[in-house]
């Protein structure tokens, strides 16, 4: 009986470098056995263990279902290619949620509510950046990149453009500094 070459299918669009798709091939050719080409979703842990991802149990609920719900019990190696695919999506997705809660708590570390009301004032900024750091941030600058008007205070979302608009490099230092700052 000849044995059937998998289709080859196109990992284009996946957030996945070639090395990577090498890895999840050579791992999933390990696992499967009885080599018929296809793994169970109950060797998905397994397999992400193997490669080094290591989906924590909710993560790895959550990547089951999908693939169940893509292709049922079994599946073969592009979509394993596609599972890791979304679970990369599901790490990113859960980073950006992080980092939305840290902005949150240094609103509400600076003055505003935890509902997202309330303000936090702008002279408040001003000398945590200057003062108690000594930092040379042009903080006007910031608030004009940002397109908050300079003289009133920062509601949630102003505060939240003000931090994002150096991106999230800046964002996450000024929420570390902001975190660090005495408010008395």
């Amino acid at each position: 009986m000849k044995k059937s070459i998998p289709i080859k299918d196109s990992f284009q669009g996946l957030d996945l470098a070639q090395e990577e798709i090498d890895t999840m091939k050579e791992q999933f050719y390990l696992l499967d056995r009885s080599k018929t080409g296809f793994l169970s979703t109950l060797d998905l842990g397994s397999l992400f263990d193997a490669i080094g991802e290591c989906p924590n149990k909710d993560k790895l609920s959550q990547l089951v279902a999908w693939v169940e719900e893509k292709s049922g019990k079994k599946f073969d190696f592009n979509m394993a290619v596609r599972a890791w695919s979304h679970l990369k999506e599901l790490n990113l997705k859960d980073e950006e949620d992080e980092f939305d809660f840290d902005i949150l708590n240094t609103f509400v570390a600076m003055g505003g509510n935890i509902d997202k009301s309330g303000v936090v004032k702008k002279q408040k900024l001003v000398e945590i950046i200057r003062d108690q750091f000594g930092l040379t941030i042009d903080i006007e600058t910031m608030f004009e990149e940002a397109g908050i008007d300079v003289d009133d205070d920062l509601n949630f979302y102003d505060f939240t453009c003000l931090l994002e608009s150096g991106g999230s490099q800046r964002a996450s230092r000024i929420c570390s500094i902001f975190s660090q700052a005495s408010f008395a």
